[in-house]
């Protein structure tokens, strides 16, 4: 993260002001910056602005106790200073399409996993489908993938990472796979040809101005170029779904 442009963490200190026109001219062009790198700020920003709307409707309405439990809770963990746990970067609202009986298959797969570890999405989507994670992060996905043996394993100068390829289809290029990235380890600049969706499964990794943790959604359409790092320490765990192959930048295109 460069000096002009704040962290994610940063975004939301500074989204109230921003509503308000109350920021100063170098925090204003920061977060504009900032949320046009940055998809889940974006979806992020998106709720932030629906909020007053939806809270005049609720106060208009006559509260349920069930209403007023829940504000009372969210006054409390306000009052505290808590936090909330789980993941911070959400699926786009069009991305839960794929749970359909007509959606995407691969994409479904990490949504589940998602719901497995999001309380939040959890709240608005049902349980029904979530795959819950234990202290093996592959261990809830093992069930729904192909064997092991038949996983293809591929290291291409990928920033000392490696990448299984799990399912793959032939005709259209659309891939899923297992990537594993050392502590403090860069995957190489690379372009996307299709759309991206990526979990995180374990460890955490910068990529642009997200900083995503297990859980944690990112998704990029087609053109976007990035090169993301693993945090120093524990390796880093990601499933990923592809439209299409990505393409290297440098010398790497070459081959």
């Amino acid at each position: 993260m460069t000096v002009l442009i704040p962290t994610c963490e940063r975004v939301t200190e500074l989204l109230t002001a921003y509503e308000e026109g109350a920021l100063g001219p170098f925090d204003w062009l920061g977060l504009k910056l900032h949320l046009t790198l940055c998809p889940p700020c974006q979806t992020f920003l998106a709720a932030f602005e629906r909020t007053p709307a939806l809270l005049r409707k609720v106060l208009d309405d006559e509260p349920t106790s069930l209403a007023e439990q829940a504000l009372s809770g969210a006054l409390a963990a306000l009052r505290e200073g808590r936090t909330p746990r789980g993941p911070q970067h959400h699926p786009e609202p069009e991305a839960w399409g794929a749970l359909g009986p007509d959606g995407d298959p691969l994409r479904a797969l990490l949504l589940r996993v998602h719901l497995g570890q999001c309380e939040t999405c959890r709240t608005t989507r049902g349980d029904e489908q979530a795959l819950t994670p234990g202290s093996d992060p592959l261990g809830a996905l093992r069930p729904h993938l192909p064997p092991e043996a038949e996983w293809r394993w591929v290291r291409r100068g990928l920033g000392g990472g490696r990448v299984a390829v799990l399912q793959e289809d032939a005709a259209t290029g659309a891939s899923l796979s297992l990537a594993c990235l050392p502590g403090g380890h860069q995957v190489p600049v690379h372009e996307h040809r299709g759309l991206e969706c990526a979990l995180l499964l374990q460890g955490a990794l910068q990529d642009g101005p997200a900083h995503l943790r297990p859980g944690d959604w990112i998704a990029h359409g087609p053109g976007h170029r990035h090169g993301p790092t693993a945090d120093p320490g524990a390796e880093c765990w990601a499933l990923i779904a592809l439209e299409k192959p990505i393409r290297f930048t440098g010398w790497r295109a070459l081959f």
